[in-house]
């Protein structure tokens, strides 16, 4: 079951990153082709890209604990 949940956080904590990756290229390519889109307000257009990753990385550092939790649960176990 461990191993289970283990295979599970390797895919959840991939599609974090994924989702942080892709949408900060999302962003990026929308404001090469629309900058005046951007010139309206009063943030830099790379504002998004900052709050999405500090989000992603919150969720992340999570993530992260649950999975070495589990690790340490597996090799407790061995034991």
């Amino acid at each position: 079951m461990l191993k289970k949940i283990k295979h599970i956080m390797f895919i959840v904590i991939g599609s974090t990153i994924g989702t942080c990756i892709g949408n900060a290229l999302f962003v990026w390519v929308d404001y090469r082709n629309n900058p005046s889109l951007y010139e309206m307000y009063s943030s830099p257009w790379y504002t998004r890209i900052i709050s999405v990753s500090v989000i992603c990385g919150i969720i992340l550092l999570v993530e992260i604990a649950v999975q070495c939790f589990v690790l340490y649960k597996i090799k407790k176990s061995k034991i």
